[in-house]
Formats: structure tokens, sequence, C-alpha cells
């Protein structure tokens, strides 16, 4: 059962190669009617990206992600359904953001 904080989101992470830098920027949107919206948190590496999704999902699965070697340089890693509560979405460096 679900908490009463919780939100049914879409969890989007891009990885975005700059040249010499690159990260992880991962974003969440959706919730009861669509109406939460979230800053994006930028990882800067693989590994705190991982480390940050299975502080809040212990069993998350590292062959879910899209990892090109060759290809753009910007693209779609990872899209799913999660739910996560106020306190996961802080873990995650997300902040609420309620449409008014």
């Amino acid at each position: 059962m679900s908490s009463p904080n919780a939100h049914s989101l879409r969890i989007v992470v891009q990885h975005i190669g700059t040249g010499q830098r690159s990260v992880y920027r991962l974003v969440a949107y959706g919730g009861e009617g669509g109406d939460y919206t979230s800053r994006s948190a930028e990882f800067e590496s693989l590994e705190r990206l991982l480390r940050a999704l299975r502080s809040v999902a212990p069993n998350f699965d590292e062959a879910s992600l899209s990892l090109r070697k060759d290809g753009p340089e910007t693209y779609i890693v990872f899209t799913g359904e999660m739910e996560l509560d106020d306190s996961q979405l802080s873990l995650l460096g997300l902040t609420d953001h309620r449409q008014s």
C-alpha cells in the first residue's frame, strides 16, 4: 500500500555529453492528474546515478538502462514508472513542485 505522500511518477534519465563533460540528468514528472513537476538532478557518473536510484529502489536493475558506447552524445538512458514519496525524491535531489 502506498503512503499518503507517494507520487506515481515517470522517471526519465538522459545522458548528456558535451565534449569532455558527461552527465546523467534525472527528471520526474506526472503524478495524479499530471500535476507534479520537478527540478532535474544531475549526476557526474553512472556510478553516482545508480547509487542514488538504488537508495530509493534497492532492487533497481542496471540492465534496464540503455547505455551506448557509440552514438549521439545526448540520448535517453531510462524511462519508467516509479512510486516515490517526498523523502525518496529528496534523496534523488528532486523537489516537489505542484502546479497551481
